[in-house]
């Protein structure tokens, strides 16, 4: 069985790329399992299990995903597990925000200390950046937001927010969650990355796959890292 781990930060990335993957997936060809990592620090480290990867049918897939608690323990929990991981899989992601420890002027200070001190051997790890934040991603995918409420059009948005989330760039904003929020806010809802499940149920991956990868490098990679491990 072909395996992968992904590290993300936390809940909002987990069940998003949970979707991405499910996506492109044929019908029983992979199992995805959900782990959370905890403490290490001032107390015991826990790698526990927060969902079952499913029945199994012959899968040729496996990936689990880790839920890290922060952006910051990201590489740190995955250099702790690297060397088992290295052991039965053939490819390890890290997926994290910029914000709020980084301002846009300090992505290339960031993105060239991601891989120090990160072994290569066997396995090179892939990291990924959402800049600045995963919901960047959510707001350029403008589609969804009639289906959180019918009220959240691109005009309404463009009017209340001041910004464009379809020709603008989304990784300019520099708090995407907040602004998440506002959009929300013109239907009356309001967004909390603790409740990310509904806005992920109501992105349309098809629309990430066909069209917003064209405005997010990193997205585009993730996705292909994503297409290519599913084929092998």
């Amino acid at each position: 069985m072909n395996k992968m781990a992904i590290f993300v930060e936390g809940y909002t990335e987990l069940v998003f790329v949970d979707k991405l993957i499910r996506e492109v997936a044929e019908k029983n060809a992979v199992l995805i399992q959900w782990r959370r990592i905890e403490g290490g620090t001032t107390c015991d480290r826990h790698n526990f299990q927060i969902q079952a990867e499913g029945p199994h049918a012959g899968q040729g897939h496996f990936v689990v995903i880790h839920d890290c608690g922060g952006d910051v323990a990201v590489k740190t929990r995955m250099v702790e597990e690297y060397l088992l991981l290295a052991r039965s899989y053939s490819e390890i992601v890290c997926i994290r925000d910029v914000y709020p420890k980084f301002t846009h002027a300090e992505i290339p200070e960031l993105e060239k200390g991601l891989p120090l001190f990160v072994p290569t051997k066997p396995i090179i790890v892939e990291f990924i950046l959402s800049i600045m934040e995963v919901e960047a991603w959510f707001l350029a995918e403008y589609t969804h937001f009639p289906n959180i409420d019918a009220k959240i059009t691109v005009p309404a948005i463009i009017a209340a927010c001041g910004f464009d989330p379809i020709n603008d760039d989304m990784q300019l904003r520099t708090t995407p969650a907040d602004d998440m929020n506002s959009c929300y806010a013109i239907g009356g809802k309001t967004y909390e990355k603790r409740n990310a499940q509904a806005t992920v149920d109501a992105i349309d991956c098809a629309h990430v796959y066909a069209g917003l990868v064209e405005k997010f490098p990193y997205l585009k990679r993730l996705c292909d890292i994503i297409a290519a491990f599913l084929k092998a």
